[in-house]
């Protein structure tokens, strides 16, 4: 098995090695992400105790990770096959349509920051102070959450992060100075790592390459591939600094180690939970998390999974990726279906949004599908389904702002 997956990291590496593949097309930016996070957890599994790799539970949980990847990467070749467009920067003289005026791009980021801002001050009022900054990092991380609506609040915030996308767009496809673009990342970089989370900012930066990348000059995958693994140890840093006590983090090795093993670990007690009980939910955890909305004490989708694995940490519940989040509703067909149809889904909104029909909107959307995207292969749908709720809210409001601005400015 460790074969195998030896074996899909080489055909990432030489899919690498080929002229003119996009680094954030789905084959390439997704596999990477899959393989590091999740398909390097049986190799760095193998290092750390040979006696769990070879036991029967974590054997099983190797054939579904298998099997889950494989699955993901036909829906990306079925939807490949669909098209003939080779991918090509987007210029002027190629995009669909040009916004007229332009600022309306530039003024709608800055309402999304200011509005992002805003929400960052009313957290942290009423977390009672940043988070990053505490004594115990974590807990205060997840005590500044735990505080009720402040759960909405961050998601208000992110609203920032939309508004730094749309001010990356404005200024690389129309050439624009930079300064501004520069200073409302560091103040929503800073807001958003104050609550004590470190992928924000690392897609705060995707934003920024992607935008780059599509619309003002091609970075080439060497960049990238610099740029992965400076995350990739800021990721590991990042841990080490917010929760310095915890026995996984008492050295940069074994804060790595744990990294690569962590979600393989997680799918592993979520299948071994599961498996015994043969009882599936058919689709229901899906809306778990969309039910919190409603008033009273509602359990969210990761807690619930926490409890049913008898997990006891510090922190919110545990991400079982996409092949367990399947497993859990529909057994091994859900498996193979779901995650064949998630490659599908997503490799089609590349095909659209980036080969086919090439506007700014549609370089927009593609970079929030992708983020969403990446959650969704580490912790499955149900635990991003408010995620999704929150991404259509957001484009509703979008289209309202830019409605309102058009008049204005024009």
């Amino acid at each position: 098995m460790v074969f195998v997956i030896l074996s899909v990291i080489a055909f990432i590496i030489t899919l690498f090695s080929k002229r003119n593949v996009d680094f954030f097309q789905p084959e390439v930016f997704l596999n990477i992400y899959f393989i590091v996070l999740i398909g390097a957890g049986p190799i760095a599994l193998y290092f750390f105790s040979i006696e769990l790799f070879s036991s029967e539970e974590y054997q099983n949980v190797i054939k579904i990770v298998l099997l889950g990847y494989l699955s993901i990467n036909l829906g990306y070749y079925l939807a490949a096959r669909r098209v003939n467009v080779k991918f090509s920067p987007i210029t002027p003289s190629s995009i669909a349509e040009i916004p007229k005026p332009s600022s309306i791009i530039k003024n709608a980021g800055i309402i999304f920051i200011f509005i992002g801002l805003l929400s960052a001050l009313i957290f942290f009022a009423r977390a009672g102070g940043v988070p990053l900054l505490a004594k115990n990092k974590e807990v205060a991380r997840v005590a500044a959450l735990s505080v009720g609506g402040n759960g909405y609040f961050l998601y208000l915030m992110t609203i920032g992060m939309y508004g730094v996308a749309l001010l990356a767009i404005y200024t690389f496809f129309f050439r624009k100075e930079k300064k501004t673009l520069l200073i409302f990342f560091l103040a929503i970089g800073l807001a958003m790592t104050g609550t004590g989370s470190r992928r924000y900012l690392l897609w705060l930066a995707l934003y920024v390459f992607i935008s780059r990348h599509y619309l003002y000059s091609s970075i080439s995958n060497k960049t990238m591939a610099v740029f992965s693994s400076i995350g990739l140890l800021f990721v590991n840093l990042f841990e080490m600094f917010r929760n310095p006590d915890s026995l996984t983090t008492t050295d940069l090795s074994t804060t790595f180690l744990f990294r690569f093993v962590l979600y393989i670990s997680n799918l592993e007690k979520v299948f071994t939970a599961f498996i015994k009980s043969d009882n599936f939910e058919y689709g229901s955890t899906f809306f778990m998390d969309i039910l919190t909305i409603l008033p009273g004490k509602q359990v969210d989708y990761q807690s619930w999974l926490k409890n049913i694995t008898h997990l006891e940490f510090e922190g919110f519940g545990i991400p079982p990726t996409i092949m367990g989040d399947m497993y859990i509703n529909f057994g091994y067909v859900g498996i193979v279906v779901g995650c064949v149809l998630f490659g599908f889904i997503i490799r089609s909104i590349y095909n659209q949004y980036i080969l086919k029909t090439k506007n700014l909107n549609n370089v927009f959307l593609y970079m929030l599908s992708l983020e969403i995207a990446s959650k969704v292969i580490t912790s499955g749908i149900s635990a991003q389904s408010v995620s999704l709720m929150w991404l259509g809210i957001f484009l509703v409001l979008h289209r309202f702002i830019n409605t309102l601005l058009e008049p204005s400015i024009g």
